[in-house]
């Protein structure tokens, strides 16, 4: 983990040409390869939803070749004017979701944000050739040894962005998530403990709604993952000095 950051960069995505890389991957993901979103409703092959106006983007791309990689998105419970916006959960899962456990962690509507639209290409996901080759948009890359170890820390990196950047936003107290439970198990071992919000549902898959708490963050960060989630952290701190501008819609 510790030389991930060698070939990886992680940003915030703001400009437009870093908004198109994430919305293509997602399309990618979301419409190509698991049918999750009716492709026949884009014009392009990018994936947006009426959410993406009041979230903020992640982006993972690979340094020597500048492939955009991965992406994952914080949606916020408002607009840049304070308005409140709907999460995700609220609109197709709020079955699943139990008030009774937010509500016993002080929590109201407007206290979370929610993880959302995580993504990685599919090429970075899967076992590569003996070559060490990779082909990506019909064309074939090389990578090294170390830089193929390098692609199974594309998930917990940006799972530990959103958790960064979370805990870096002070009007922010819980982050909510619908994930499988198995994907907990993973996060667990890095340190990154979700409690359940509610009951398992089907929605792309057996989820459950889990919310995390920013006071139960970085305490529990396992001292293995420690050194690379303190890393992340000040990339997040730098990002989000410079400004955090909501997502710029494109045409």
């Amino acid at each position: 983990m510790n030389n991930f950051f060698d070939y990886f960069e992680l940003v915030l995505a703001t400009t437009p040409e870093q908004k198109r890389d994430v919305y293509k991957i997602r399309y990618q993901v979301y419409c190509e390869e698991l049918a999750y979103e009716d492709k026949s409703q884009f014009k392009q092959p990018l994936e947006r939803d009426c959410f993406d106006g009041h979230s903020h983007h992640f982006l993972i791309r690979h340094r020597r070749t500048g492939l955009a990689a991965g992406t994952a998105r914080c949606v916020l419970p408002f607009d840049e004017f304070g308005h409140k916006q709907s999460l995700p959960s609220e609109l197709f899962c709020s079955k699943a979701l139990d008030e009774n456990i937010i509500t016993a962690l002080g929590l109201r509507r407007g206290d979370y944000s929610e993880v959302s639209r995580i993504a990685i290409r599919a090429e970075f996901r899967r076992r590569i050739t003996l070559d060490h080759q990779v082909y990506l948009d019909h064309q074939a890359y090389e990578f090294t040894q170390d830089e193929l170890k390098s692609f199974s820390h594309i998930a917990i990196c940006l799972y530990f962005a959103l958790a960064a950047y979370f805990h870096l936003r002070s009007d922010i107290p819980a982050l909510l998530a619908m994930m499988e439970p198995r994907l907990m198990k993973h996060l667990n071992r890095a340190g990154i403990y979700f409690q359940p919000a509610g009951i398992l549902m089907d929605y792309h898959g057996i989820r459950q709604p889990f919310i995390l708490y920013k006071e139960d963050l970085i305490s529990n960060i396992k001292p293995l993952f420690k050194p690379f989630f303190d890393t992340v952290y000040q990339l997040m701190a730098n990002e989000l000095s410079i400004g955090e501008p909501l997502a710029l819609e494109i045409a």
